[in-house]
């Protein structure tokens, strides 16, 4: 009888994990676009009913251009590179108990899996960083120029 509860605890983990969420994160994103679709469209009407003479294509760029932030390549790199240090060492930090204990007490635990994917994708993330920022040098290069000149 345990045994089958647990079966079923794993499919329903399995389930919610592999079905579920993925669904509801493309839900939530599309429902978050529809949400600032809507905004816009509420601003650009108000506008126009106040002022009819504007420019509907000027306003809808200007509105685009306010709400997103503008993140530089060099940013987004430095990005990758802080998460890929962050999932190593977290990687690390689960990974080395675990393999203390499976050394010394013969303990065999999932902890040794899931470090090990943190520490892969951590350098994943470094890796990424690395050939970015020797590929992306230049376009990196230009935008430092270009906030110069601003």
């Amino acid at each position: 009888m345990e045994d089958i509860f647990g079966i079923i605890m794993i499919v329903i983990i399995v389930i919610g994990c592999c079905v579920v969420l993925p669904i509801m994160i493309v839900w939530i994103t599309n429902k978050r676009k529809a949400h600032e679709i809507d905004k816009q469209t509420e601003i650009l009407m108000t506008l126009l009913e106040k002022n009819p003479d504007l420019d509907p294509a000027e306003v809808m760029q200007k509105l685009n251009v306010s709400s997103k932030s503008h993140k530089t390549v060099k940013q987004k790199l430095l990005e990758n590179l802080f998460s890929g240090g962050m999932m190593t060492l977290m990687g690390l930090a689960i990974l080395i108990p675990h393999l203390c204990g499976l050394v010394f007490f013969g303990n065999r635990e999932n902890g040794l899996f899931i470090g090990g994917i943190m520490m892969a994708m951590g350098v994943a993330f470094l890796i990424h960083y690395l050939v970015s920022k020797k590929q992306l040098r230049s376009e990196i290069e230009a935008e430092e120029q270009r906030l110069k000149e601003q």
